[in-house]
């Protein structure tokens, strides 16, 4: 197995030991609502969030690097 597949494969371990754990109900307030919702749903969608940004944003750098823009301001 390649490392990376080992280290996925363990990231989502600790992730499914993290949510057993946080089975609690939590309350959050986002701007003017408040969200109750069980810990474990929370953790999910932000883990799901980091994740979707850590894939999306290199992906955006790579297309705007092809099309001759550069990451940094020119001098």
């Amino acid at each position: 197995m390649k490392s990376k597949t080992i280290l996925v494969l363990v990231l989502i371990a600790l992730l499914a030991i993290l949510l057993v754990q946080n089975s609690g109900s939590e309350r959050i307030r986002f701007y003017l609502w408040w969200i109750e919702a069980p810990m474990f749903v929370l953790v999910f969608f932000s883990f799901l969030l980091g994740f979707a940004l850590g894939f999306l944003v290199p992906r955006l750098e790579k297309r705007r690097d092809k099309k001759g823009e550069s990451a940094s301001p020119k001098p």
